[in-house]
């Protein structure tokens, strides 16, 4: 396990954030399925936060998830980034 004592997971996606707060408090990881699995990291920690983030309030998060979806992602330059993220990035700025 990573040295980590908590973690702190924001989502804008309520079900996601229910789904693991349940798989959180499972008693037995053995018989779930391969997701649940995977978080059985979360029962480790001394803290986990999971907290709801409205897409409108995270806008530049929601951009870069449906952006990574279907496009490249990797820049190495802001640069390269494309302008609806540059726009999104100016509007959250203020």
């Amino acid at each position: 396990m990573l040295e980590a004592k908590g973690v702190i997971i924001e989502g804008d996606c309520k079900n996601v954030l229910d789904f693991c707060r349940k798989a959180m408090h499972r008693a037995n990881w053995s018989d779930d399925t391969f997701m649940e699995q995977d978080l059985s990291f979360l029962a480790e920690l001394n803290q986990v936060l999971l907290r709801h983030i409205s897409r409108e309030a995270n806008r530049l998060a929601d951009f870069c998830a449906k952006f990574g979806m279907f496009n490249n992602f990797n820049w190495t330059d802001v640069a390269m980034a494309p302008p609806e993220f540059l726009e999104v990035l100016q509007d959250d700025v203020g």
